[in-house]
């Protein structure tokens, strides 16, 4: 049997036609583990919750519109408080809605996903397009394993790869749509080659100044990809693209307001003319 379920009342208008039977279906708690750390919007932080001890609790928060971490420290976290780094989790609701909005799949497209996860965003991928159309890689063994075991339980059966996402699974390409549930930092060109012509990549981007994203949708054509982002966000990062080095650490406390500011006489035209070619001397 199937679980099914999902509640209603984060969603409003954001799920895309021809994603409601699947969100029907597929309730992301049945993808949580017995320990997780939602966010709590009141507190504004990561807070514990163990389903032996507040099982109310848990439940409003697996079915709440907040982002569910399930992993802190690459693993090597220990005990329920939480850990220092975030580093695996349950998407907002709303944001996987959004993004397979954005994915655009139609009846028969083969899916590649880059980040399992929790493997929830794999079954509703499944219940959409079937089993045999999605393949989804997860950089942590014992994360895929924990995905592949609640996909199984819930009644799809994908395949679940572990392994670097950043190379793609080329064995299984092409694709008509290859979507990433973790930020990048630059597409990986992998992923463009193992993408059907006309098929699309949707990923989050951002830089290393900060840990905002934007989701970008690129859809490939020959040997090249090009598109324009649809919405922001913020997701942990694909893990071949992490830096020791985050923007926060180096801004003092009081951030921008100590910053050394200047001005330049340059307009754009004047930039502009000067690539051309055609500046005055």
């Amino acid at each position: 049997m199937r679980a099914g379920g999902t509640p209603a009342a984060w969603r409003g208008d954001g799920v895309a036609p021809g994603w409601e039977a699947a969100f029907e279906a597929v309730p992301r708690s049945a993808f949580l583990p017995d320990v997780m750390w939602p966010y709590d919007m009141g507190r504004r932080r990561a807070v514990t919750v163990a389903r032996s001890e507040a099982p109310e609790s848990w439940r409003a928060f697996a079915d709440a519109d907040v982002p569910i971490v399930t992993q802190w420290d690459d693993g090597a976290h220990e005990g329920t408080s939480p850990g220092r780094v975030s580093t695996s989790s349950a998407s907002m609701p709303s944001v996987v809605a959004a993004m397979l909005g954005d994915l655009r799949v139609a009846d028969g497209d083969r899916v590649l996903e880059v980040g399992t996860g929790t493997g929830w965003n794999a079954a509703l991928l499944s219940h959409r397009l079937g089993d045999d159309r999605v393949t989804t890689v997860e950089v942590e063994p014992a994360v895929a394993a924990a995905a592949r075991g609640a996909l199984e339980r819930a009644g799809y059966r994908p395949t679940v790869l572990s392994g670097d996402g950043r190379a793609g699974h080329a064995a299984r390409a092409p694709y008509d749509r290859v979507i990433a549930t973790c930020g990048v930092r630059e597409i990986p060109y992998a992923w463009v080659q193992q993408t059907a012509q006309g098929g699309v990549v949707l990923a989050p981007w951002g830089t290393h100044f900060g840990n905002g994203d934007a989701v970008v949708r690129l859809e490939v054509a020959g040997q090249c990809a090009s598109g324009r982002f649809t919405r922001r966000v913020e997701f942990m990062k694909l893990r071949a693209q992490r830096t020791a080095v985050r923007h926060h650490d180096r801004v003092p406390p009081e951030g921008t307001a100590a910053a050394e500011a200047s001005t330049t006489a340059l307009t754009e035209g004047i930039c502009s003319a000067t690539r051309a070619g055609t500046a005055p001397s």
